[in-house]
């Protein structure tokens, strides 16, 4: 009898530990994460660069709203040294090397030839790169040098009080029926 007195008590009690957990998570989602806070609509703040420059001193380059903000920074305040507009993002493009099929210059005489197809292309790559429909012939098919992993299955004497031991499911079972029948 005590023992299940004592399993409902404890039960009950870590029932009441993930609730109080579950309500204090809701509530500080709300007040720090993208709730409205105190009726106010949250800025969007975004932290472009900082700088110390001293031993408790730094320079912050803020954006915040469309505004970006010079911020000076000491261990006793902090002050604007100076505000503008956030300059545009500059668009980069990128490229990687790109291989053109070659073809012979075309003489005065000659008629134009029409635009290589899509076919050419892929068989120029092809050749050049020594692979049949984008794929090397030599692509492993899984990585090398690896063993086979063993099962390794402990013996019944490393396991010996252990809760993925048999014996000790059989043991607390006993005693459980001596506790109910005594």
């Amino acid at each position: 009898m005590d023992t299940a007195v004592i399993v409902l008590r404890v039960a009950l009690s870590l029932g009441v530990v993930l609730a109080l957990m579950w309500v204090l998570h809701r509530v500080s989602r709300k007040k720090l994460v993208g709730g409205k806070a105190h009726g106010r609509r949250a800025a969007s703040v975004e932290v472009v660069g900082r700088q110390g420059i001293g031993g408790k001193a730094s320079v912050v380059v803020v954006d915040v709203e469309g505004e970006r903000l010079v911020l000076g920074v000491t261990e006793h305040g902090v002050s604007l040294l100076t505000s503008g507009q956030t300059p545009a993002p500059e668009l980069t493009i990128v490229t990687g090397p790109v291989v053109l099929p070659t073809r012979a210059a075309a003489t005065a005489d000659a008629d134009p030839e029409p635009a290589p197809s899509a076919d050419v292309f892929r068989r120029e790559l092809e050749q050049q790169t020594g692979a049949e429909a984008g794929l090397p012939a030599d692509l492993p098919m899984r990585p090398r040098n690896r063993r086979p992993q063993r099962a390794v299955v402990p013996t019944a004497a490393q396991l010996q009080g252990s809760i993925l031991s048999a014996d000790t499911w059989r043991q607390a079972a006993a005693a459980l029926k001596n506790r109910r029948a005594g």
